[in-house]
């Protein structure tokens, strides 16, 4: 199995300036074009030249934003042409694995560029720390307006400003964080989607096996039993024993069952039943399928402070 690169060797691509061209692909499901188009309006009042690839807008193929070799073209496009210095995705959905097997060899090594997005485009996450570049898990095209703050935080990681504090507010509805200070690079995303990676040259949390990381989970429409079997994966893999902490996001779209009234409440009595309370977890980051998706930086080095009501992370200057 290819082996992730370390993070010592993680290329952070270079700062966006005006007049900087931004790709827009669709790799996974379709996108109304009209937030494509809005994504367009909301890049050039930023002083930079959104350019939208040619099947970004389909035509659609079944439930895909358009066929197999359209997807794959754009997205080898987008990283082979030399004045496109960052990719946004319109959307996740399902589809964006197609693509892993057939990216030539070192393609986003050789020609580094921010990759945005999140949900489905953990699996092009995967892929570009894979080759060791870091990436944006953040909003998506359908999401730049000048209505959602959270872009204006892309817009400052794409600038060079580095990725903001995140702190997560007193919720008396979540479990207590278990408390405790972690560093390491950080790295995650959707799981269920990462999880479907486990044991391919893409599998993001093995990293966790080879270097000091936090890992961060996020979902949506996943239920609890099937969130706790992954962790049961991971735990049974070595990632969660060796992880140096947890950020838990957003578990969206999903019910109670009849073993626990919450996906937190699970992940709480999971890491008590398995001994992994020394860990710091912090639950209730504002990082998924909501409103407010604060974008994070894969590969960044941060550190996870969890108080009992609160948490934080901060990139390590």
């Amino acid at each position: 199995m290819t082996h992730i690169a370390a993070s010592n060797h993680i290329i952070f691509p270079r700062s966006l300036t005006a007049g900087d061209r931004v790709a827009i692909i669709s790799p996974a499901s379709p996108v109304r074009e009209e937030f494509i188009d809005q994504a367009v309006d909301y890049l050039r009042t930023r002083g930079l030249e959104p350019v939208v690839f040619p099947h970004a807008k389909g035509p659609k193929s079944g439930s895909y934003a358009a066929d197999f070799e359209g997807r794959l073209s754009d997205f080898i496009a987008a990283y082979t042409m030399p004045d496109v210095k960052a990719i946004v995705c319109a959307r996740g959905g399902y589809g964006a694995v197609h693509l892993l097997p057939h990216v030539p060899g070192n393609l986003l090594r050789e020609n580094p560029k921010w990759l945005v997005g999140f949900s489905d485009i953990s699996a092009l996450h995967a892929l570009s720390l894979s080759q060791g570049v870091a990436s944006v898990h953040g909003p998506m095209a359908k999401h730049f307006t000048s209505e959602n703050p959270e872009v204006e935080d892309v817009m400052a990681i794409l600038a060079g400003e580095g990725m903001p504090e995140i702190v997560t507010d007193e919720a008396a509805t979540l479990p207590d964080n278990q408390e405790g200070v972690a560093e390491g690079i950080l790295l995650g995303g959707n799981l269920a989607v990462l999880d479907g990676l486990a044991a391919t040259p893409f599998d993001l949390f093995s990293r966790v096996l080879d270097e000091d990381a936090v890992i961060f989970i996020e979902d949506i429409a996943e239920p609890i039993y099937k969130v706790e079997r992954i962790l049961y994966r991971l735990l049974m893999q070595g990632v969660l024993t060796k992880a140096k902490g947890i950020v838990v996001g957003q578990f969206t779209e999903y019910g109670p069952d009849a073993n626990h009234a919450s996906m937190e409440e699970m992940i709480s009595d999971f890491l008590k039943r398995n001994k992994l309370t020394q860990l710091p977890v912090g639950y209730g980051f504002p990082i998924g399928h909501i409103e407010c998706n604060r974008p994070v930086i894969e590969g960044e080095r941060v550190r996870l402070e969890c108080e009992k009501r609160t948490a934080k992370i901060t990139k390590i200057q």
